[in-house]
């Protein structure tokens, strides 16, 4: 049996890509299993998927723990502690217009995925490439060389016919341009971050994270910015989900550490061109 883990943001596609992939592997011939991990976020927040698949049914029920197959349908580097996840020997497939510059017990192969959708105008409602589908053309020509029909009759069956073109051209060009890698010289060991010492849980607690220790910041592909429109009403502050602007001295405050960029601030601002989104800096 084989285990993938499929790992992105919300509101990048992560289920879709593992509902779509599991679809595509049914239609080979296999025995599927797909399901999704939420935590108390949805937009921006960490999301994970779970695909096995087997030539036998698959009786496993609980979320993939290691894996064979780690998949980041993000743009952004996925988190060290994540990819050691993977087995050794495993494959490490990252959405990426240039090569992963690091090595472990595991294979790579990268693929242009949001240049690819960006190209083909397969955008999210803000207007951000969704790569998942030819990052998933990128998986099956890795895992599924004969598969790539079966995964083009996977999403017509799923879109209707004005959203399956764009996505099936955006899958047949991932299928054909992921590149698997070779390590070089300049490669660096992809090392877990050092444990981070977390401050007493309540005794009721409804998570085992606390975002003081949990450095959203790091999440962030955009982030906000205030403009002198702003009149400091505190709105944002309200419903900004991990607490990351406030109000101090009569002006807001953004705590760049926690904001995982999901834009929610600058959709609930009731101050035109108080606060825009933009990328943050590399």
């Amino acid at each position: 049996m084989q285990e993938m883990l499929i790992t992105g943001r919300g509101g990048e596609g992560v289920v879709l890509a593992s509902q779509l992939l599991a679809d595509t592997f049914a239609r080979a011939g296999f025995w599927v299993q797909s399901f999704p991990e939420f935590k108390a976020e949805r937009r921006g927040a960490q999301i994970s998927a779970f695909l096995r698949w087997d030539d036998e049914p698959v009786r496993r029920r609980y979320k993939v723990r290691e894996c064979d197959v780690l998949v980041s349908i993000s743009p952004s580097p996925p988190p060290a502690r994540t990819v050691a996840t993977l087995r050794p020997g495993g494959l490490l497939l990252v959405n990426r217009e240039t090569r992963f510059p690091h090595h472990g017990d595991w294979h790579v192969a990268h693929v242009p995925g949001s240049a690819i959708a960006r190209r083909h105008g397969i955008l999210s409602a803000e207007g951000r490439p969704m790569g998942n589908i030819a990052v998933l053309g990128a998986a099956v020509s890795l895992l599924l060389p004969d598969g790539l029909e079966f995964l083009e009759q996977a999403i017509r069956n799923r879109m209707g016919p004005k959203l399956a073109e764009p996505n099936i051209v955006a899958a047949r060009e991932g299928y054909h341009r992921c590149a698997r890698q070779h390590t070089v010289a300049a490669d660096t060991l992809y090392e877990p971050e050092p444990a981070v010492a977390r401050p007493p849980l309540p005794v009721f607690s409804a998570s085992i994270m606390d975002t003081r220790v949990n450095d959203t910041g790091s999440w962030s592909l955009e982030r906000p910015a205030l403009l002198e429109a702003c009149n400091v009403c505190g709105l944002c502050a309200l419903f900004c989900p991990e607490g990351a602007m406030r109000r101090v001295d009569g002006v807001m405050e953004i705590d760049f550490g926690h904001c995982k960029g999901c834009g929610i601030c600058e959709d609930v601002c009731p101050v035109k061109n108080a606060i825009v989104m933009e990328e943050v800096p590399v």
